[in-house]
């Protein structure tokens, strides 16, 4: 299931994560050791998860809240990573899709627009497949970016459940 190449190793260590809705940073965690790379920024408003990002990531500015970030003073990066808000898409709730007001794919795509990273890599609910992933899809296209995803059970890495996520890589189309 390989979505992507791992850069050389004389690249590595030019290669710059910036990260949305970064939770506890775990996807971020996993594009730093797959890549060799380094979160450089996030963007992470919850109060909580934000004392966790400061220790995982010390010196790591936090941009704090997405939908109110100016992109044109943020560093470029080349990797945009985002476990966004799964609830509007999950079996667990009541799948409002993009028409919940925690759908935050829409700030993330501005984001995308502006800084137009190398990568693009998502992380969501298996529900998300069939609701409003295509307008993710569209969306992506909309800017000129190709996707690829593909769903990994947790069992398949080592986790002792079944819990499928939803993984996207996404690239310029050029």
């Amino acid at each position: 299931r390989v979505l992507f190449r791992s850069p050389t190793r004389e690249t590595a260590n030019a290669v710059n994560i910036g990260s949305l809705c970064t939770g506890y940073g775990g996807l971020d965690l996993a594009v730093e050791a797959h890549f060799g790379a380094k979160t450089i920024w996030c963007s992470e408003y919850d109060k909580h998860a934000s004392n966790i990002i400061e220790k995982r990531f010390p010196g790591v500015p936090n941009y704090g809240d997405l939908t109110k970030i100016d992109w044109s003073s943020v560093p470029p990066v080349d990797i945009i990573t985002a476990g966004y808000p799964c609830q509007p898409f999950s079996q667990a709730g009541k799948r409002n899709g993009t028409d919940d007001p925690r759908h935050l794919f829409p700030y993330i795509l501005e984001a995308l627009r502006h800084l137009r990273p190398r990568y693009a890599i998502f992380e969501n609910v298996r529900g998300h497949l069939n609701l409003g992933f295509d307008s993710v899809l569209r969306d992506l296209a909309s800017i000129g970016y190709d996707a690829k995803w593909s769903l990994v059970r947790a069992s398949e890495v080592g986790a002792p459940h079944q819990r499928a996520r939803l993984y996207i890589v996404a690239n310029p189309s050029s």
